[in-house]
């Protein structure tokens, strides 16, 4: 029997498998996917996130391994001047900027080290349904590997599968809409070595909405903001009206786009900010987007879902060292992460949707520069490094278990 499930391998997921493997438990992640390929995906390791895997022993060689770019500002730019929103070089002494990493990097790097200590990581698994005992606890899952039906008994499922949990969904856990107001088309093209040098968080305003400009080392990745559930009226434009958006704000991308044939080339990823009922039932808990969508605005889904990992993963492993657990304790645990994590995500929703709210009344009106407030506070010597330190996702530290831990 396993201690623990974790459906979904996404950062949350995994980096729960892995600390729990680390602190003794018997751990195994299904993932739905054969591999961990995800593109277009939130893969901006925060600073306050860089600190706490150096407290694992795992930044300094997460950086010297795989590949990255780093951030070391967030800025906004028109064609008439650039505003310096948020400076990350006051937010950490030790990893003073954000790492760009893809995912498709960081999470087969993490999982390779989850399996050291032990976790067992099934790929290309589908869950398919909860298992409970005969008290109506959640006891297990069941799953399918090419259509091949498994079963896996756990004193604790974990939901992290992400923004339309599976997992969520077959606990009858209701989810609730907060608003979004955007949505955003990326597209990703190759970095050519005369190409200008950005802070890598990079916004371009115009008139019909903000261009979004990520560097991904080899890559770029660029992100086109529009109203909500607005695609039928973009495809009526046709890509060419993106297309020239873009080489507006950023007229070295001339003939870099002439790929693109049409608006079903980019990829759709429509912006949701959702909260839930409750993230824990009895047996089962969820963590990140399964238990709290967040705006990719400002970047910081990957992170909340870390730092919801490292909270659980504490909570977890004093129970789990019990044989066998007990599963109030469990139960307790669970509560406990969302007691604890849940105010900052609800705080963060909370600004999520006044901002996307804004944004979608400046587009509205034309208006291709940040908000007004944020136009001023930039002036102000002092306040993007203020705002660096202000906007830190922080993450609990490592128990001594945890922190112990060698493979």
């Amino acid at each position: 029997m396993n201690d623990v499930v974790v459906v979904g391998g996404g950062p949350g997921g995994v980096l729960l498998t892995y600390l729990l493997a680390r602190g003794g438990a018997r751990v195994t992640l299904l993932e739905s996917r054969h591999d961990f390929a995800r593109r277009f995906r939130g893969d901006t390791l925060a600073p306050g996130v860089l600190e706490y895997l150096d407290t694992l022993g795992l930044a300094r060689p997460l950086l010297d391994e795989v590949p990255h770019t780093r951030s070391d500002a967030f800025r906004w730019h028109t064609a008439t001047r650039t505003w310096t929103l948020v400076d990350y070089r006051g937010a950490s002494r030790r990893f003073p900027f954000y790492a760009l990493i893809p995912q498709a990097e960081f999470l087969p790097w993490l999982a390779d080290r989850a399996r050291a200590h032990g976790a067992t990581v099934l790929m290309g698994s589908r869950f398919s349904a909860l298992r409970h005992d005969a008290a109506g606890r959640v006891c297990g899952v069941e799953y399918t590997v090419d259509a091949d039906r498994h079963e896996l008994d756990a004193a604790l499922v974990v939901g992290a599968d992400g923004r339309n949990s599976k997992v969520r969904a077959a606990s009858g856990i209701a989810a609730t809409e907060l608003g979004a107001s955007l949505d955003i088309l990326w597209h990703a093209f190759p970095r050519r070595a005369d190409d200008p040098s950005y802070s890598g968080l990079d916004l371009f305003g115009t008139p019909t909405g903000s261009v979004a400009l990520l560097d991904q080392g080899d890559d770029w990745q660029l992100g086109w903001t529009i109203r909500a559930g607005s695609l039928a009226d973009v495809r009526r434009r046709g890509v060419g009206a993106l297309r020239d958006a873009a080489v507006g704000v950023l007229p070295w991308l001339a003939g870099r786009l002439d790929d693109l044939g049409d608006v079903s080339d980019l990829t759709l990823l429509p912006v949701r900010i959702t909260t839930v009922e409750r993230w824990t039932s009895p047996g089962l808990v969820l963590l990140g987007d399964a238990a709290h969508v967040v705006s990719p605005v400002g970047g910081n889904g990957i992170n909340l879902a870390i730092a919801d990992a490292a909270d659980l993963a504490n909570r977890l492993v004093g129970p789990l060292r019990r044989t066998p657990p007990d599963p109030a304790q469990l139960d307790d645990a669970a509560a406990g992460l969302e007691v604890a994590r849940r105010p900052a995500v609800e705080r963060e929703q909370q600004a999520q949707v006044r901002t996307e709210r804004a944004a979608a009344a400046r587009i509205d009106a034309g208006d291709p520069g940040p908000p007004p407030v944020l136009r001023s506070l930039a002036r102000v010597p002092g306040f993007p490094r203020l705002a660096g330190r202000r906007n830190r996702v922080d993450v609990p530290a490592p128990v001594p278990v945890i922190a112990a831990g060698t493979p």
